[in-house]
């Protein structure tokens, strides 16, 4: 994983309190992806992480942040 510890903590906590966060079982039930979890998770708390990201797009691209991701909500 690419991610800092540090930027890696940052955005655990602010996916941990994504509004989408528990919704995991109904995307699957609607046919949604993994990975649209993910990002919708991301994307609902995004404006919070607006230096996150000027930080971490410096040295990782979306792949490693979707890594990260993969990590923090359990999925695949």
């Amino acid at each position: 994983m690419k991610i800092t510890s540090e930027h890696y903590d940052v955005l655990r906590v602010a996916i941990e309190s994504s509004p989408v966060y528990g919704d995991l079982l109904d995307y699957r039930a609607r046919g949604l992806s993994d990975k649209r979890y993910r990002w919708d998770c991301l994307w609902a708390v995004h404006n919070g992480l607006r230096e996150w990201f000027d930080q971490v797009y410096q040295y990782a691209n979306d792949d490693h942040i979707d890594t990260s991701l993969r990590r923090i909500t359990g999925t695949k």
